[in-house]
């Protein structure tokens, strides 16, 4: 507060909103506390509601939105596809065969006049899209949710920066609001495969907010995610739709560079995953603090427990409650806000009706 006053300006605190009044109070005295710095925040599911990532997947698969994908049998990223599919008789080869086979009839319907919505309707389409959620989700299951941060934003291959950034755009327009959430199952036909998705992400007033009271009060806000950094760019960077941060503010992760996108990570880059999100905020932000750690951290997952524990001069970790387990990692760290210490918890500002746990990278 000292710095505050003898600048003559009263700190910039939170709005009511939704928060919890314990987390509210140990963020506000943060905000007052005039120790400048900066704050490091995950984005899925952390700054904003549901996953951009995952919206972006979804507005792909309802608008045929690929471009090399289908000739690489949407199959990038996956390091053995001769593996089974769990459950199932049919290799991860096998599926993306079938994948390649109906998206090419499915574009050929479009490109000789039949209407799309009629199309999404048929047994056809809904094969298809339920057959890329058993493939992500076998994917999940047999390599690891690491695999799915490259093959998700894989998808991308074969656009440039520039669409690939308009095509995120329109994902953004078409699945952004409160009201955009909820949880649906894409299901095949014949029941064979499909699962739960997710559709929708919301960036809540309390968090604009939090990050609004951030820069009043010059701590410097930063996302650091795994979401491919140009996905995250598009809402993180937009000052109406998102928080407005500078994009070289905003790390997540890289491909090679190319002038068309591959779904191939830059080698010369440690991507933010995990143990790297604490390697990404060490070399490119805390150089610029005279190698401080950052004062808030944000996160949500077991993927952002590393760099929620790494720094000892960390003042607040803040935990968005999404229903992880107390026994994951994320959930032990979470248990810990209940004896008011440098962890906060605060609830998820919005849930689709029907949500499950999972997600959020």
């Amino acid at each position: 507060m000292v710095l505050a006053l003898a600048c003559g300006k009263k700190p910039q605190l939170l709005g009511p909103g939704s928060w919890d009044p314990y987390v509210r109070e140990s963020l506000d005295s943060l905000l007052a506390s005039g120790s400048g710095g900066y704050a490091v925040f995950d984005f899925d599911k952390t700054s904003i509601v549901h996953d951009i990532s995952q919206a972006l997947w979804v507005y792909q698969i309802e608008n045929l939105r690929y471009a090399d994908a289908p000739s690489h049998q949407f199959l990038d990223g996956i390091p053995d596809p001769a593996r089974l599919i769990p459950g199932s008789i049919v290799s991860f080869a096998k599926m993306g065969e079938m994948l390649e086979m109906e998206y090419t009839l499915l574009s050929n319907f479009r490109k000789e006049g039949q209407d799309w919505e009629e199309l999404r309707a048929s047994v056809l389409y809904q094969d298809f899209r339920a057959r890329m959620v058993s493939l992500l989700e076998g994917m999940d299951k047999v390599f690891g949710e690491h695999i799915s941060y490259l093959w998700m934003p894989g998808l991308l291959a074969g656009y440039t920066e520039e669409e690939a950034r308009g095509i995120v755009r329109e994902a953004v327009r078409e699945h952004l609001g409160a009201d955009k959430l909820a949880v649906q199952e894409w299901r095949s036909p014949d029941g064979r495969w499909g699962g739960l998705v997710e559709r929708g992400i919301y960036f809540s007033p309390e968090m604009k907010d939090l990050y609004r009271c951030l820069a009043a009060n010059k701590i410097d806000a930063y996302v650091c995610s795994a979401s491919l950094e140009l996905i995250v760019e598009v809402l993180a960077c937009d000052p109406d739709l998102g928080p407005g941060l500078p994009p070289e503010r905003v790390f997540g992760l890289r491909f090679v560079p190319s002038e068309r996108l591959v779904a191939q990570f830059d080698p010369t880059y440690v991507q933010p995953i995990g143990p790297g999100k604490v390697s990404c905020i060490k070399s490119w932000m805390a150089p610029s603090y005279e190698g401080r750690g950052p004062i808030l951290v944000g996160g949500d997952s077991n993927g952002d427990v590393p760099m929620l524990t790494a720094f000892e001069d960390m003042q607040r970790g803040l935990i968005i409650d999404v229903g992880r387990r107390r026994e994951t990692p994320i959930g032990e760290l979470a248990a810990q806000a209940w004896n008011h210490g440098r962890y906060l918890l605060q609830p998820c500002f919005a849930k689709a009706e029907g949500a499950v746990e999972g997600g959020g990278i």
